[in-house]
């Protein structure tokens, strides 16, 4: 009777103690042990995390040399702005800058004689057999 009752005792606290015996791993119903599934999740997570991480960092990189290209086409815009408006109050202002204005688009004074030079054609020179 002892026997069985050491035989009891020890079938009691392996079923539900369980003293002696390790703790079997929960297996989902595919065979697959949930540590290996949460092992799985968690590398696949991982991989997610560091694909929308490296495309972030190069949409920031892109987004970075557009912002320094558009800020040099303004300040390029602001000193064109600057230039246009010094000569706007130089012409209101200055008879000179008026008067060189009329002449760089072809216009004269009334008084004045245009002379054309043609370069296209070549100019004769003066040999030694020349009758002037």
């Amino acid at each position: 009777m002892s026997q069985a009752r050491v035989s009891f005792i020890n079938e009691y606290q392996l079923r539900h103690e369980q003293v002696l015996a390790l703790p079997k791993p929960r297996v989902l119903t595919l065979g697959i042990p949930l540590y290996a599934l949460v092992a799985m999740v968690v590398i696949g997570l991982t991989g997610v995390c560091i694909t929308v991480t490296l495309r972030t960092h190069s949409e920031l990189q892109n987004a970075t040399s557009a912002h320094n290209r558009l800020q040099a086409q303004i300040a390029r815009q602001t000193a064109e702005n600057q230039r246009l408006q010094q000569e706007l109050r130089q012409l209101d202002t200055d008879p000179r800058a008026i008067e060189r204005s009329a002449r760089e688009m072809g216009l004269v004074r009334q008084n004045e004689t245009i002379l054309v030079v043609d370069e296209s054609r070549p100019t004769p020179t003066m040999g030694h057999g020349a009758d002037w």
